[in-house]
């Protein structure tokens, strides 16, 4: 790969593949790191011409985040609930997304369980389709399904208070 082909893909999927990152660990370096590491997998062992690139980055960060959690033991399932880590990434994150109205519903997204967290950031900010979230979630569409009803319904209660 030549260099201004790699500046290109970069570019390409860069906010897209931090958003959902910074989504999973809350942590903007930790969200770099994990990000910095599935672009250079995806330079190294990707074609060119792979038909799901997108998705391929949005599984390795999966991964390589529960990969990080298991081998830090830092974090269990029951202690990301509670966890709240200060957010030191609102000047990227407000680029991301424009309006402050968006940001305070995102903000409510960031509170909800992971799974149904996860769920929200990629099929409503990063839109991605529920097969494609089960193939990346590695769950069955029908439980993709009923996480968006949940995390929906959940978030309508946040909003309401």
């Amino acid at each position: 790969m030549n260099s201004d082909y790699i500046s290109k893909f970069y570019e390409q999927y860069s906010k897209e593949v931090y958003l959902y990152t910074f989504s999973l660990c809350k942590n903007s370096h930790l969200a770099e790191d994990i990000m910095q590491e599935a672009f250079v997998r995806a330079i190294l062992y990707l074609d060119d011409n792979h038909d799901n690139i997108k998705f391929w980055l949005f599984r390795v960060c999966r991964n390589l985040y529960i990969d990080y959690v298991r081998k830090n033991k830092i974090i269990s399932q029951l202690d990301i609930l509670d966890l709240h880590i200060e957010d030191t990434s609102l000047d990227v994150l407000k680029g991301i997304i424009k309006s402050e109205s968006s940001l305070n519903l995102y903000n409510k997204v960031m509170s909800l369980p992971n799974t149904m967290k996860e769920v929200i950031v990629l099929f409503y900010y990063l839109e991605i389709p529920q097969n494609k979230i089960a193939n990346i979630m590695n769950i069955s569409n029908g439980a993709v399904r009923t996480l968006i009803y949940r995390a929906r319904k959940h978030l309508r209660s946040i909003m309401e208070e």
